[in-house]
């Protein structure tokens, strides 16, 4: 088993990696036959799959979010470090109990999505080369009913592609290649349920043999106590016998002495023998009895002993038997994954082969037509390119940003490098700056007042650059406490917080939320918290605390200012337990900390935005 499983991962290294597994995560990506770029049928389609396992396997946790990452920093074929950054991941899909349905297109990619009855799947169809050559992360968080979270990922890994470019050779060789996978899967399950048949019938013989040991064990010392109790007894009973005639003989001899008669006391005498004898003939009796009774409870161990030595012979027979047969079984399934091997090597060393003769063949018989037309195609590229490029810019711009940012706004696919929409005319009177609009997360309409990233934008501003906002929307940005005051104040939101630390994603929502104006330095107001990342924000006396920057000193903590000393810019009180304004990466709770998250630890990426409810 050890050898064929170092074949499989092999040939599945060389050849692609199409499927992993983790701990209760199926991650498969299939890859139909694809003809070209303009075809309809996609070029793969990933599907993430699992159950509610919970904590050792006990069915007692709750799925809360299922992500699908596309992993940016690393190219086909080579393992990303497990401590990547952040920044080096994607989310493609996401769902959580909020969003238990999926069913949209986004980014050229098709999504459905199900989660429902401690069960979830998410399913994606790539139709881009970069998309079906890149490495993807599922990752699954659950909660115990005691509130601890696990978080379950699986790996997909591909090998690296040196001609993704030839369409022709790329499509001829990832069907064979497929089919190929599907072979050496299908061994690969069938090596797993034998296994996992040998190991059941090995719990079985284990467990029918500890219930024979407890049983026997359990028969023996109730039989030898049995015993041990009839041996005292009948000696208790033979001396007490004994006793009592060596008393009655006593009283017989001092009787005697006091008759004169010979003939009464040879009377006496008979009657008294008469008497031992009968007594000693009944004791006899029953100590034949008692012999006959230890002689049959000798046979009845020996039985005993003898049919546990021929059940468990007979046991161990059938076990080696069964044993045998499956070991027989492995050995087969070995050779002809062997020989297997030996058939797809050959196969791909000749189909190379003549890959390479037709492309050698194709490439002299085009290559004077392609370079005549270059040479005119180029000209006309030219020229249409100084004038459609803009225009087609421009017009993708108009056409794919929302007029306005509230829940169940369309995902729309835009063609700028900001994570979301942008929004550059609000709807909001007294708000000019352009709003970066979350179209994606439970249900869309967010706007989003602060972004961090990357760490490319210092935080540590004074009152006044806090006031207007500042930053890049493509990256890092602070939204502007202004424009904060006026949008809150247009009707009720409610905000959310996105937090990433150590590869783990959590939330808070808090149902209501608004900022008053710079008369009342800005104080935040805050409703009931609900999520995953613990309340840090309300619990932490933040709530109802007035805005503080280096420059502006409203904290409640006596002759020290807590921006000076946490480097940043918030809502203190004297002084905080989170801090998402602070300095990037810094640690001792002078960065981005969030504690019942973080604990003075910064996170890598924080996110929060508002929602309109009325």
């Amino acid at each position: 088993m050890p050898i064929f499983g170092v074949i499989v991962t092999a040939l599945l290294l060389t050849l692609m990696v199409g499927t992993s597994q983790s701990a209760g995560v199926d991650f498969t990506l299939s890859r139909p036959e694809w003809k070209s770029p303009t075809s309809r049928v996609p070029c793969g389609v990933l599907l993430c799959e699992t159950d509610s396992l919970g904590f050792n396997g006990n069915n007692s946790g709750s799925i809360t979010a299922m992500i699908i990452f596309k992993t940016q920093s690393s190219g086909p074929g080579r393992i990303s470090n497990s401590n990547s950054n952040p920044r080096d991941f994607k989310i493609v899909a996401s769902m959580s109990p909020t969003q238990s349905k999926l069913d949209q297109i986004s980014d050229g990619r098709k999504i459905s999505g199900l989660l429902k009855d401690g069960q979830a799947t998410l399913r994606v169809e790539l139709r881009k080369h970069a998309d079906c050559s890149a490495e993807y992360i599922c990752q699954v968080q659950e909660v115990d009913n005691d509130g601890k979270e696990l978080v379950t990922s699986s790996r997909l890994l591909q090998p690296q592609d040196q001609n993704l470019d030839n369409t022709y050779e790329t499509s001829l060789k990832s069907s064979l290649l497929v089919r190929l996978l599907s072979l050496i899967q299908g061994l690969d399950v069938k090596l797993a349920v034998m296994e996992k048949t040998f190991e059941r019938l090995e719990d079985k013989l284990n467990s029918l043999e500890r219930f024979w040991d407890d049983k026997s064990g359990t028969f023996k010392a109730e039989l030898q106590d049995k015993i041990y109790n009839l041996e005292k007894t009948l000696e208790d009973k033979v001396t007490t016998n004994f006793q009592k005639m060596n008393d009655k003989l006593c009283q017989l001899e001092s009787k005697l002495s006091a008759i004169d008669s010979d003939a009464i006391q040879q009377e006496v005498l008979n009657t008294i023998q008469s008497q031992v004898d009968v007594h000693f003939s009944k004791l006899l009796n029953t100590s034949e009895r008692t012999a006959k009774t230890l002689n049959r409870t000798a046979t009845l161990v020996t039985s005993f002993n003898t049919n546990n030595t021929n059940f468990q012979n007979s046991i161990m027979d059938r076990y080696q038997v069964l044993f045998d047969n499956v070991t027989t079984d492995v050995d087969d399934l070995l050779t002809r994954g062997r020989n297997l091997t030996m058939k797809i090597e050959n196969n791909l060393i000749i189909l190379k082969d003549d890959v390479d003769l037709r492309m050698q063949r194709l490439e002299s018989s085009t290559n004077e037509s392609v370079v005549k037309s270059l040479a005119s195609l180029e000209t006309v590229i030219s020229e249409l390119n100084s004038s459609l490029v803009d225009n087609i810019e421009s017009l993708m711009i108009g056409l794919s940003m929302p007029e306005k940012c509230q829940k169940n706004t369309p995902i729309i696919n835009h063609p700028n490098k900001t994570p979301y929409p942008v929004i550059y005319k609000s709807e909001i009177l007294g708000v000019d700056s352009p709003i970066l609009c979350d179209t994606v997360t439970e249900g869309g309409g967010w706007i989003i007042i602060q972004r961090r990233s990357t760490g490319d934008v210092d935080f540590y501003r004074d009152w006044d650059t806090y006031k207007r906002g500042f930053g890049n929307l493509d990256t890092d940005f602070w939204l502007g406490n202004e424009n904060i005051h006026i949008i809150t104040s247009s009707g009720e939101y409610e905000l959310r917080v996105e937090l990433r630390y150590q590869g783990q994603s959590k939330f808070a929502v808090y149902d209501r939320f608004s900022l008053a104006g710079e008369s009342d330095n800005y104080r935040i107001s805050l409703g009931k918290y609900s999520g995953i990342a613990g309340n840090a924000l309300g619990l932490g006396g933040h709530n109802g605390q007035q805005f503080t920057t280096f420059d502006r000193d409203n904290d409640k903590k006596s002759g020290e200012n807590c921006a000076k000393i946490y480097t940043g810019a918030w809502w203190y009180n004297a002084c905080h337990s989170c801090n998402l304004n602070g300095k990037w990466q810094a640690v001792d709770y002078k960065g981005l900390t969030w504690y019942s998250f973080t604990t003075g630890n910064p996170v890598s990426f924080s996110e929060m935005k508002i929602r309109r409810v009325k």
